[in-house]
């Protein structure tokens, strides 16, 4: 009979799900690739992207009694739904929960949306506060 430590062992080390920690080169290429720069340069965006989740696709902050989730920190406050049933309410359309995994394309379709109203870029304070000058270690 063979023993299940083994088994165990590697769902500790290898857990279903794990996050993706991208690098600042990898997602300003990936950016690139999917017309990001279309709508803000990309060292600030990469610079914004880095102090919001520090490029990490499970990062998930209560903010104020609101959640933001994923990459880009996406807020449950009208961006994304938390229920199946409000997803045609929120601006994205999508749920927040799908924000988490390490698939970014719906992240980056989400942030698009967010990009073209208004305030763009400003919905993320992390912006104003860090990457409006001296953005050269963000280039690629």
């Amino acid at each position: 009979m063979m023993s299940l430590l083994p088994l165990l062992l590697l769902g500790i080390v290898f857990p279903a799900t794990q996050a993706i920690q991208f690098k600042k080169c990898e997602l300003s290429q990936i950016f690139k690739e999917e017309g990001m720069d279309k709508y803000f340069p990309l060292p600030e965006l990469i610079c914004t992207i880095f102090h919001i989740s520090g490029f990490e696709t499970e990062t998930k902050v209560n903010n104020k009694g609101h959640q933001e989730y994923g990459i880009f920190q996406i807020s449950n406050n009208g961006w994304c739904a938390e229920k199946e049933e409000d997803i045609t309410k929120s601006v994205c359309g999508i749920l927040c929960t799908k924000l988490l995994d390490d698939d970014i394309t719906d992240d980056i379709a989400c942030a698009k949306k967010i990009l073209q109203l208004p305030k763009r870029l400003d919905h993320w304070k992390s912006h104003k506060t860090f990457c409006l000058k001296d953005l050269d270690q963000w280039n690629c």
